[in-house]
């Protein structure tokens, strides 16, 4: 028997997800090779502060960071299809969200003293249409100290295996701690849809 009750005017139970997965991680998705392709990549693209919010303030206590957004283009389309073809994936597995398009993905760069602080990717505006987020460790994993991605109440839920995706819901809470030696590297996007309703 369900425990959840109907509403006015409603005639049935919400449609259940029982593989549903708070974070889902892909191993191996990107090769050394392709990882190095995406940092040249990010040579070829102006690089610019990270900002917070659809509002795009700068805030360095909470975040402090330089983005690359990899426009779809001639040479990012290998980025997209691919990554495209993870994300239906994943969100036939495990999210059963309905998805429309995805937003130009991002070349975040950490320096040391960088970080992220708690946030979530779903906002106002153009950013309440975001379901799905993504982070793909881009940097060998020795190339630098600090810079984890940490879920707020989800010990152990990240890998820093380069090349691994890893994809969560955009109202979760997350955070890069500081980056305390050398640079990292990650891919950062988001899936959108109609907003959650």
């Amino acid at each position: 028997m369900s425990k959840i009750h109907t509403l006015l005017g409603s005639i049935s139970s919400p449609q259940q997800n029982d593989r549903v997965k708070i974070i889902a991680t892909r191993a191996d998705f990107l090769t050394p090779e392709e990882c190095g392709r995406v940092i040249a990549l990010g040579e070829l693209f102006e690089q610019e502060a990270g900002t917070l919010g659809a509002d795009q303030t700068m805030k360095q206590d909470t975040r402090r960071s330089n983005v690359t957004y990899l426009r779809h283009t001639g040479d990012t389309s290998w980025l997209y299809e691919k990554l495209g073809l993870a994300i239906q994936a994943v969100n036939a597995d495990a999210y059963h969200y309905s998805l429309t398009g995805i937003e130009a993905i991002q070349l975040a760069v950490y320096e040391e003293g960088d970080h992220y602080d708690w946030h979530q990717d779903l906002g106002v505006g153009d950013n309440s249409t975001r379901k799905l987020s993504m982070s793909i460790q881009v940097s060998d994993p020795h190339a630098y100290d600090g810079g984890d991605l940490e879920f707020f109440k989800v010990p152990d839920a990240t890998t820093r295996q380069r090349g691994s995706v890893i994809f969560f819901p955009s109202f979760l809470h997350h955070r890069i701690t500081p980056v305390t030696r050398g640079r990292r590297y990650s891919l950062v996007a988001w899936a959108h849809g109609d907003a959650f309703r």
